[in-house]
């Protein structure tokens, strides 16, 4: 039987089960999973909030009333050094028996997604949805296209989220890793965002539905850059012979930067998703946009060692996944060896054309080693090269098992925090491999430059909590200015020099990459960046949309 006649989402349903990484194993196995993590999680708990309690942010510095008896704190750390002692023996137990668990380790992920039941009793609904483009009716997704239209339009954000436990989180200049979560959710889901667009009007007053326009810049032309202008903060006069902070670039930049998230994306990639209780606050809102999302990704144990977080990686989609894989990296250094980074490859469906044919697009995420130092450049390459073979060996195995099915493959992206930027000296090694021959970069020109539009983002920890940038709106006129934006984002070093260099704010570590794919013509609309997830994350999130010619599916 050919593959045509059937429904790819039906052919895979059952390999990709909804649950945790043991949902295929035994009920006795999934038990003692549960109790493993039931025994861990009181001493990790306890030894998380005693660690945050000896890192100060500048966000508790501005907030902690000084007449704080430094004998409350001495309490509270007596009471967890206690609770330390006492949960550690539960805690050895529970090691005990997670760790014989990992070498039966079926999959490295957990995913959410349709459960049996729910399939069979909506699959005819569920299939006209999918066929359609359009999972959620009841969304109005700017990415819809019109029955008729010859080219469907996607869109990605990826974002670095920083949902670490709490003392790591501290290190980073964040706090309230549980809150963050939830206020993360409801951002990319669009609910409860305050933005300049809805600010002031009243809570049963909704904005008209985004334009194309609103959401990416239209054109990506010169012509439409105006770079001789400057316009008034709060109706301060403008002083010709200073650099007031008054002074904000009127240019491409103000249709690049946003504080406004429109609607939700088609996928989100998310990196730092580590922190399981602010995971949960997350996949609780997320869930009700994104009915597929795989997350809690790691192989424990890995290339000789035991990590002791998770990847990190999530992706969350409204198209189902039919294929999925993660592998972990086996170079690393200092504390990255801690985690278990490495890069999550899923395989999408995204339905069927009219003769038949199944629409199916790639869509990898990735985290790669931290710090700018010749032992971290090493690893970091290492990673990319292997990033690229999996990223290759993963398609080629997908279609080997789908080998009756007729695909067209839409898209093929990679998308995650890199750690270095296109233009520094310090990342000329990164720069240099072979996948950014492979994949194109819709923020580099044809010369290899970066487009005037392009900001950094990667921020300044010391700094994000400034009042200046604690709101998106701040934060995008801040982003905007060509005056001021390096005091804030982190920037390039093209070349050594021995003067001091000004900063430009454009050290960019976020990607979305794509390559161009057979009998299929992909168009970038355009690139954005988003400034909703202020005081929230060390990241700017970047977004894309796209369009694929000859994707008219099966109405």
């Amino acid at each position: 039987m050919s593959l045509k006649d059937v429904n790819y989402h039906d052919l895979f349903v059952e390999y990709l089960v909804p649950g945790g990484p043991y949902a295929t194993s035994d009920w006795h196995i999934r038990l003692l999973y549960k109790i493993s993590c039931l025994c861990l999680k009181p001493f990790f708990f306890v030894l998380d909030s005693l660690l945050s309690i000896f890192i100060r942010t500048t966000d508790e510095s501005y907030h902690r009333n000084d007449s704080v008896s430094l004998l409350l704190i001495s309490i509270k750390v007596l009471l967890l050094s206690v609770s330390l002692v006492c949960f550690l023996p539960l805690a050895l137990f529970g090691f005990i028996i997670w760790l014989p668990l990992q070498l039966c380790r079926p999959r490295p992920y957990s995913y959410i997604g349709p459960t049996l039941n729910e399939r069979h009793t909506s699959m005819s609904d569920k299939y006209e949805r999918i066929q359609c483009g359009n999972i959620h009716p009841k969304s109005t997704s700017m990415s819809q296209p019109s029955p008729k239209s010859a080219a469907k339009t996607y869109s990605v954000i990826t974002a670095n989220i920083c949902l670490m436990p709490e003392f790591i989180a501290h290190i980073n200049n964040l706090t309230n890793t549980i809150i963050r979560g939830k206020q993360i959710s409801s951002y990319f889901s669009g609910d409860g965002v305050v933005s300049s667009v809805n600010k002031g009007k009243s809570p049963g007053e909704t904005s008209s539905k985004p334009s194309e326009n609103n959401y990416l810049v239209s054109s990506w032309s010169a012509d439409s850059i105006r770079t001789d202008g400057y316009e008034e903060i709060a109706g301060g006069s403008i002083d010709s012979n200073s650099v007031a902070s008054t002074l904000w670039s009127v240019s491409s930049k103000e249709c690049s930067v946003s504080d406004v998230l429109p609607t939700a994306s088609d996928f989100i990639c998310l990196q730092e998703v580590f922190d399981s209780r602010a995971t949960d606050k997350l996949l609780q809102g997320l869930k009700a946009k994104y009915p597929y999302i795989i997350y809690d990704v790691v192989w424990p144990i890995h290339n000789y060692r035991i990590t002791l977080l998770g990847s990190g990686l999530c992706i969350a989609s409204r198209y189902p996944f039919i294929d999925i894989e993660f592998k972990p990296f086996a170079d690393g250094n200092r504390d990255d060896k801690l985690a278990c980074k490495g890069i999550l490859m899923t395989k999408v469906y995204l339905g069927h054309t009219e003769d038949g044919d199944n629409l199916i697009g790639y869509l990898a995420t990735t985290h790669l080693q931290a710090w700018s130092h010749s032992r971290a450049s090493s690893a970091r390459c290492k990673q990319i090269n292997a990033m690229e073979g999996w990223i290759e060996e993963f398609q080629q195995q997908s279609r080997k098992v789908h080998n009756n099915a007729t695909e067209k493959v839409l898209f093929n992206m990679v998308t995650g925090d890199f750690n270095f930027d296109k233009i520094s000296h310090c990342d000329r090694n990164e720069q240099r491999c072979s996948v950014f021959q492979q994949f194109v970069d819709p923020c580099i020109d044809e010369d290899g430059a970066q487009h005037s539009w392009v900001i950094g983002t990667e921020l300044n920890q010391k700094k994000m909590h400034d009042e200046r940038v604690r709101t998106p709106q701040g934060l995008q006129r801040m982003l905007i200015s060509e005056l001021e934006r390096h005091q804030y984002v982190a920037s390039t070093t093209p070349a050594r020099s021995t003067f001091q260099r000004v900063g430009d704010g454009k050290r960019r570590i976020d990607y979305i990459l794509y390559k161009q794919c057979d009998n299929t013509t992909m168009v970038i609309k355009d690139y954005k960046f988003f400034t909703g997830l202020a005081t929230l994350t060390d990241h700017i999130p970047v977004g894309m949309m796209f369009s694929c010619d000859g994707t008219t599916t099966n109405q």
